[in-house]
């Protein structure tokens, strides 16, 4: 019987409906409202062969019992006008009690006036074979209780005494409140409340107190028990043990903490934002790698991390479900600094209705260093074996004619003086050239030793000390006083802060600034020193921050193109790395990070 109310115009009319259900091995009964049975099937009359049409519905040959339940289902069909369900103990006399699921389901008469009752019993125990022997309790985990007007429990099934431990005789006539915790007590009173006002509560989740004082789980639904008259005499709860239930919530609760702890505390940063692009969970991974803190970036639109127009068409790819792995973006720490990460992304919520995307970015600022020194090395060493052929060749022929027109000069007319005068600077210009080719081709010194910083820079700055005072350049430094010192070849140090410091010089206007500073700082479990190389000047557009470490690039008409190559062979050959960006100033800053030397105890 699914129906929730059926109308016939006699009892007999129900006769093929319940030949049907006795072929199936389900059982039926119609009791009019002097719960007198008026049909039953055949079903039915083999468990009874002494029932009658006529007989009380509650006969004792059938439910091994001769008084009226108090949770009587056909009796509360009648009292609230609605179908009831429960699980029931019942068994011949003298014979084991075996577990039915009962159904009672109103019948109209044909003016629609509630006559009868249909009452379908089905045996938990031919369903499911495993059931036998055990509690009503465990096999539907309900209990039902009566309580009456003045909260006495006044019926007690087998299945509350399985539940909750207390037996009929220990609870009946007992108030309610016996099975209440203390600090649930205006919870219960809320319920009766709402049974007197609506004649139901809803389905209520809360816990119960067992004999051994345990505080089982359970979801309570309550209906309102009428008289006759339509008084109100109590109410009927229905409880189920939620106990499996919670015990399942609970390892999911565990299994989402752990994710939670895992993506909390990750390396990598983890990041999950809205349809808009709003960040919406911002991992310790995420804070590590761009130095922003959750705080400032809940809420804020990625995009003042990551490049706008990129970072919008892979929210868009990712929230159409589509896959997104490894994209190479560009983000920026709190600094401005450039954080190369592979980016992959998934939606939330599903592709269908999403509500968001989460995204996880690896950091691959040392595959992108690697990256960017494989490929200067592999130039490098191409241009260095040039470099050597090409030095000898021209270095002999400069000689000659620079030699040639400085023994000329004294004897030379006046008009031929000044051409004169033209060949040696030219010829010491290409000399230059020629000495730093030579320099570049024989590559850096092994030797290391511990090369304090300041001592460094204080010995390049009393070179270019004439320099930058005819210039009126300021140079200012900014180095802690426990800076540790850098591991270096000194002459390396020395020739990679004179270069920078002297392209510094060279892109100020007269009058501008400089600086230097420095820090310590951590890089894949190993401390380093980070130097930068700053200037008020232009700065270098960001397309060309990666070609001017090429050999013989340069911007300027006198420049060689080979300071800033032989500053990143430096750098890669002490295991450091050489970046240009943006700088304090508004110029161009130059960053290098070289190992710290290992502290003498």
């Amino acid at each position: 019987m699914t129906a929730s109310s059926l109308r016939i115009a006699s009892p007999s009319d129900l006769a093929p409906l319940g030949d049907a259900l006795a072929a199936l091995g389900i059982g039926i009964t119609l009791v009019d409202r002097e719960l007198r049975v008026q049909l039953a099937n055949a079903f039915v009359r083999e468990q009874a062969s002494e029932l009658s049409c006529g007989a009380d519905h509650c006969f004792a040959a059938l439910w091994h019992r001769s008084q009226r339940c108090a949770d009587c289902l056909p009796l509360l069909v009648f009292r609230t006008g609605e179908a009831q369900e429960g699980v029931r103990e019942r068994g011949r006399p003298g014979e084991r009690p075996e577990a039915w699921r009962v159904r009672a389901v109103p019948v109209e008469d044909a003016s629609g006036r509630l006559a009868w009752v249909a009452e379908t019993f089905l045996r938990l125990n031919a369903l499911v074979p495993d059931l036998a022997g055990r509690a009503p309790a465990e096999a539907g985990s309900t209990a039902h209780l009566v309580v009456d007007r003045e909260e006495r429990i006044v019926s007690w099934s087998p299945g509350a005494a399985a539940m909750l431990g207390w037996t009929v005789e220990e609870v009946l006539g007992r108030r309610v409140a016996l099975l209440i915790p203390e600090d649930r007590a205006d919870e219960e009173r809320a319920l009766a409340a709402r049974v007197v006002a609506e004649g139901r509560a809803p389905r209520l989740e809360t816990v119960r107190r067992a004999r051994d004082g345990r505080l089982v789980p359970v979801a309570i639904t309550a209906v309102a028990l009428r008289g006759e008259a339509g008084e109100l005499v109590g109410r009927t709860c229905a409880i189920e043990d939620l106990s499996a239930l919670h015990q399942l919530r609970g390892r999911v609760l565990r299994q989402e903490q752990l994710l939670a702890h895992i993506s909390r505390e990750a390396a990598d940063a983890i990041v999950a934002v809205d349809l808009d692009g709003k960040v919406t969970s911002w991992n310790r991974g995420a804070e590590q790698l761009l130095g922003r803190a959750a705080a400032e970036m809940v809420g804020q639109p990625l995009a003042r991390v990551a490049p706008a127009e990129p970072l919008a068409r892979l929210l868009e790819r990712a929230a159409r479900g589509r896959p997104v792995r490894g994209v190479r973006l560009e983000w920026h720490d709190a600094r401005g600094e450039p954080v190369p990460v592979d980016v992959s992304a998934a939606v939330l919520g599903g592709a269908g209705s999403p509500s968001g995307v989460a995204l996880v970015a690896r950091d691959v600022s040392a595959q992108a260093r690697l990256d960017r020194q494989l490929v200067r090395s592999e130039k490098l060493a191409m241009v260095g074996s040039l470099a050597a052929g090409l030095a000898h060749e021209i270095g002999t022929p400069l000689n000659v004619i620079s030699a040639t027109a400085e023994y000329l000069l004294p004897d030379a007319a006046p008009d031929a003086r000044g051409k004169l005068e033209g060949i040696v600077a030219e010829t010491e210009r290409i000399s230059r050239l020629v000495r730093d080719l030579l320099s570049f081709a024989r590559g850096g010194r092994t030797g290391r030793i511990a090369v304090p910083l300041a001592g460094a820079l204080d010995r390049v700055r009393s070179l270019l000390r004439i320099t930058l005072d005819r210039r009126r350049v300021r140079l200012e430094a900014e180095l802690p006083v426990d800076l540790p010192a850098v591991d270096a070849d000194p002459d390396g140090l020395h020739q990679v802060l004179l270069n920078l410091l002297v392209n510094a010089a060279q892109a100020v206007a007269e009058g501008g600034r400089i600086g230097v500073r420095a820090q310590t700082i951590e890089q894949e479990g190993e401390r380093m020193v980070r130097m930068e190389v700053y200037d008020d000047g232009p700065g270098v557009p960001p397309a060309l921050r990666e070609r001017i470490f090429d050999p013989f690039f340069t911007t300027r008409a006198e420049g060689t193109g080979l300071g800033l190559a032989v500053c990143a062979r430096i750098v890669a050959e002490h295991g450091g790395d050489l970046r240009v960006g943006d700088g304090p100033l508004g110029g161009a800053a130059f960053v290098v990070q070289l190992p710290a030397a290992a502290e003498v105890a």
